[in-house]
């Protein structure tokens, strides 16, 4: 799931250069703990972390991903294509 997560922002980033695409992967058992000890900065809001009940999970959110809105959410293994096309119908129409 990373190598195709990791494949398809680099895809992306070619397709759409008129936006900043960017991902990050979390591991949900590391966040929580860093959340509840503050042995790190969060990675993503808590609300964002609390929603997951399922893995694995890719969120889009829009802006920052402590702050931003969820704007699509895809869950369980999905094939590549469905996720590619999943992130893309997503993205906003800037610039097409």
């Amino acid at each position: 799931m990373r190598r195709i997560f990791d494949e398809t922002l680099r895809d992306l980033a070619r397709l759409r250069s008129d936006i900043t695409v960017e991902g990050v992967v979390v591991d949900i058992d590391d966040e929580e703990v860093n959340q509840q000890t503050a042995a790190s900065a969060p990675r993503v809001s808590t609300e964002l972390l609390a929603s997951v009940d399922f893995v694995p999970i890719i969120s889009l959110v829009e802006g920052d991903a402590l702050v931003g809105n969820e704007i699509a959410r895809m869950v369980g293994q999905l094939p590549k294509l469905v996720i590619r096309q999943n992130i893309i119908a997503a993205l906003p129409e800037v610039g097409k």
